[in-house]
């Protein structure tokens, strides 16, 4: 008798089951449908900073203010409300222009406020005379989560352009002090202009 109702209950319950597993609010249980059946829902797509996102993230990243933003801002996709009313997100060559003119003039005043009164925004972990690859490497990656919110330990393959470009010889008529302090500016433009600090 007993195993005849066991035997009747497990029946039952392969014919409620449809094969989906779905959460209390209907969802899959996989995150990816909504329930309704329809399919795994899209990503949204990756969009770029509107200007003043951009403005204030690079002010965030290398402590500096570009002081030509408001003269461009237009440029940049940001509306007046006079005769343009919505945000321009488009990748154009103007906005790939201003935002590495921007990098360019606040990374380079970011590596002189290091140096002249050590701020430590850009050279936390390194100065302009140490040529140690721990020393570098240590650098780089506090950078790497400051622009670009991303953790790299020792050794990973994303540093490795940064290292030939801090690692490269000098060159015979360039005071090293100077063309690393050029070349730590190049490390910071190449963070700022990066598609992962415009883009989210």
């Amino acid at each position: 008798m007993f195993r005849s109702v066991v035997s009747a209950c497990l029946m039952l319950g392969v014919l409620a089951c449809d094969g989906s597993i779905n959460g209390d609010d209907g969802s899959s249980g996989d995150g990816t449908g909504d329930g309704s059946g329809s399919g795994p829902v899209e990503a949204r797509a990756t969009r770029r900073l509107s200007a003043e996102q951009f403005h204030r993230s690079l002010t965030a990243a290398t402590g500096q203010e570009w002081s030509d933003y408001e003269r461009f801002a237009a440029a940049l996709g940001r509306p007046d409300f006079a005769t343009v009313n919505q945000e321009s997100r488009d990748i154009s060559v103007t906005f790939d222009k201003l935002v590495h003119d921007a990098a360019r003039v606040t990374c380079r005043d970011a590596v002189q406020a290091d140096v002249d009164s050590a701020t430590d925004v850009i050279l936390r972990h390194a100065t302009l005379e140490d040529r140690e690859p721990a020393k570098l490497e240590e650098n780089l990656s506090y950078l790497h989560l400051r622009f670009l919110t991303a953790e790299v330990a020792s050794g990973d393959e994303r540093l490795r352009p940064w290292m030939d470009l801090l690692g490269a010889p000098f060159k015979n008529d360039k005071p090293p002090y100077n063309e690393m302090k050029n070349r730590w500016t190049a490390v910071c433009v190449g963070l700022a202009t990066h598609p992962d600090f415009l883009t989210y």
